[in-house]
């Protein structure tokens, strides 16, 4: 029987500058037929697993509990570094916190109305963190599960990057067609795989985006067939952030032990969270009396952007506490050795080699211009064609306008319906 599906398709990485007809033309012509949301901001920080949260649960970090791509937590012996994009932190994030997200995700708003499939190409924390209480179904490289996280022993044969990709795609096409769920992502690597690796505007990075735009292709064809049998099918396409060019590498941690603030290089009393272009300095008990002192020091620094904490951190999506002060590095005027414009310094922990083989190529994770400016359009009832919207819209309003697509309740969102009139996040 017909009824209303919701299609999401995220080019990880996207900046709008980029969609034009000679590069993607079937994201130009999408823009054409559906709303265009030329004002489309990220959250704080701006990187990948805590975007797909919010993505996920229409929600910032203050309110689903995700901080960034890394985090500090507390060990036996002081505070322990933990990449969320390993798949053993999807556990070690529920031993810690007694429980997955803050907010449901919409998976979990629709697992008795049509249910959720999500496959995806990116970290398993990424596709992990998207149903963290896996209420859907995920298709990915180290777990396939159907509802209730039941592992099928099937594993995606698709590594990161623009081969995996189009198994990636492919199979979503598939299983989009035979299950026809109500709510359905396709989460891409690319081409955010590629404009870390590769200066921006290299072309390289350029086919990357012609791959990307032939695989939202094949994604519109199959959305398309569906509104032929008379469903009523919602795409959106778009990106969890922009990026910038990397002018310079700061191994953070090494410059707070070199300036005397942390007692041994390795040590826990400071541990640093890179967030590319940003960082989260974690302060262990023994050292909160050094917190205002590393505070000011930053503030000094020429490679400091600005520095967040208490209320100013709560403004920006992230709960405040004693313990933790995010820092934003530096943008630079300009444009990179392509003519791209926008550049930032990145930060690392410790290495002092990656400077190097990282300029010019992208990063993200702070709130620089282009890293902060994904894309989003959406193509489907609700939304005029050839509209573009000047209003401030940010990825939280795509869950909310998805349930709202769906005819499902709007309680628990940050962000708002689209279908509704964007407001100023």
């Amino acid at each position: 029987m017909p009824h209303s599906i919701v299609v999401t398709v995220i080019c990880d990485g996207m900046r709008p500058d980029f969609v034009d007809e000679a590069t993607t033309p079937t994201l130009a012509r999408l823009k054409r037929e559906g709303t265009w949301f030329a004002e489309h901001r990220g959250i704080f920080p701006s990187v990948t697993r805590a975007s797909s949260a919010s993505i996920a649960t229409g929600a910032h970090p203050i309110s689903h509990g995700l901080r960034g791509n890394s985090i500090g937590l507390p060990g036996p012996d002081g505070l322990i570094f933990h990449d969320v994009g390993k798949p053993e932190y999807h556990a070690t994030h529920f031993a810690h916190f007694g429980r997955w997200l803050g907010r449901p995700a919409l998976a979990a708003r629709v697992a008795a109305a049509g249910g959720a499939i999500h496959v995806s190409n990116a970290s398993p924390g990424t596709a992990y963190f998207h149903d963290a209480e896996g209420h859907g179904t995920l298709l990915h490289r180290c777990l396939c599960h159907e509802p209730g996280r039941v592992d099928t022993g099937e594993r995606l044969a698709a590594a990161a990057g623009w081969q995996g990709d189009r198994v990636a795609a492919s199979r979503f096409v598939g299983e989009l067609l035979d299950r026809r769920p109500a709510a359905a992502t396709l989460w891409l690597s690319e081409p955010d795989k590629t404009m870390h690796a590769v200066p921006l505007g290299d072309p390289r990075h350029l086919a990357a985006m012609v791959l990307v735009d032939g695989l939202v292709a094949e994604v519109a064809r199959a959305v398309d067939r569906l509104r032929d049998e008379g469903h009523d099918v919602l795409l959106m396409v778009g990106s969890d952030h922009g990026h910038e060019a990397v002018t310079e590498v700061i191994p953070v941690e090494r410059r707070l032990f070199e300036a005397g603030f942390k007692r041994d290089l390795d040590g826990g009393d400071i541990v640093v969270a890179p967030q590319g272009s940003a960082a989260f300095i974690h302060f262990a008990p023994t050292a909160l009396d050094r917190r205002d002192e590393v505070v000011d020091w930053l503030g000094e620094q020429r490679w400091v952007g600005g520095v967040h904490h208490g209320d100013r951190l709560e403004r920006l999506g992230q709960a405040s506490s004693d313990d933790f002060v995010a820092v934003e590095m530096a943008k630079t005027p300009g444009a990179n050795v392509n003519g791209v414009p926008g550049l930032t310094a990145m930060a690392v922990r410790f290495s002092e080699d990656e400077e190097e083989v990282r300029r010019d190529c992208g990063t993200h994770g702070g709130r620089g211009f282009w890293e902060s400016r994904p894309v989003l359009l959406a193509r489907g009832s609700g939304f005029e064609a050839g509209a573009i919207v000047t209003a401030d819209t940010g990825i939280v309003d795509i869950a909310p306008t998805a349930a709202a697509h769906l005819g499902l309740g709007l309680d628990g969102f940050d962000g708002r319906p689209l279908q509704h009139g964007p407001r100023a996040l």
